[in-house]
């Protein structure tokens, strides 16, 4: 009786030692590359339970702008990941940010699951923004450059300001189109003049590296350089 129960144990480790481990899903071998930047979480109640008002959001960048069934794929994926690491999640946002562009609160692409309907939302502001971030060229990083060029971005209001070298720039309101203007400094002193609204005056720190906005709502707003 020992030996017929040695004889079926040893048999039985072979078989698991030699059990072959199933293949890895391939239903994403063409998942876009993406960078993840951020999560932002549900709430989750003491009893482990989600309020159907609660979204979980996954912050992504991508280098360029793919096509839609590329964006399907990566709505698949994070809605997979989210239902299966948050139970009984409702609400799933993927914002999608060219690259670059997260700073301005403009996602390329929104992928959305809400109360089961998935939805994608394409903003072409942000390929607006993608274009207008300047890309130095040789000749350019040869002169000298004014102080102020660069990305100035504001806590309180999540608003920025871009200065490009060749005295232009765009403003953005989180999660809008950009406002495009043309730039002057003397010393402190900074001109904006957009096309449609006319100038505008702000002050530059340059040893804070901080611009001031005088706003008729919300008060004096800083913006500190990225």
């Amino acid at each position: 009786m020992k030996k017929s129960l040695f004889a079926f144990a040893t048999l039985l480790f072979v078989a698991c030692g030699n059990k072959v481990a199933p293949p890895e899903p391939a239903e994403y071998i063409n998942l876009p590359e993406y960078k993840l930047l951020s999560i932002e979480e549900p709430r989750v109640s003491s009893n482990g339970s989600i309020s159907p008002s609660q979204n979980l959001v996954y912050n992504i960048e991508i280098d360029h702008v793919i096509e839609k069934d590329s964006l399907k794929l990566l709505q698949d994926y994070f809605i997979k990941k989210g239902e299966a690491d948050y139970v009984g999640i409702n609400k799933i946002i993927v914002r999608a940010y060219l690259k670059g562009t997260s700073i301005h609160g403009t996602p390329y692409a929104s992928l959305n699951l809400v109360a089961g309907k998935k939805e994608i939302m394409i903003n072409e502001g942000a390929e607006i923004i993608e274009e207008l971030l300047e890309k130095p060229s040789t000749d350019a990083s040869q002169e000298v450059t004014d102080p102020l060029v660069g990305t100035y971005y504001s806590n309180r209001t999540h608003d920025t300001y871009v200065f490009n070298s060749d005295k232009t720039g765009f403003f953005t309101i989180q999660g809008g189109n950009p406002s495009v203007f043309t730039w002057r400094r003397s010393r402190s002193n900074v001109t904006i003049i957009y096309k449609a609204f006319g100038e505008q005056k702000l002050k530059f720190d340059q040893r804070a590296m901080t611009i001031t906005e005088k706003s008729e709502s919300l008060g004096t707003l800083v913006f500190n350089k990225q």
